[in-house]
């Protein structure tokens, strides 16, 4: 199972701190996911598979409208 970033998944850094919502939602789904490290600045990323984070922008555009 592929686990990606929301940097992977969108190509846009952290927006409106989309990252915690994210990583709320898969608390609350209790939704595996890893973290990774990044070399260049030592930053913290979590990661998730790909058809969690289709249904998280699925039910982010529902609740901005």
């Amino acid at each position: 199972m592929e686990m990606i970033s929301l940097w992977d998944y969108t190509g846009k850094g952290d927006v409106a701190n989309r990252g915690k919502k994210v990583n709320e939602y898969a608390t609350y789904k209790k939704q595996p996911f890893e973290k990774r490290k990044l070399d260049f600045n030592g930053t913290e990323v979590f990661l998730y598979t790909r058809e969690f984070l289709d249904e998280y922008f699925k039910i982010e555009q529902i609740f901005n409208k």
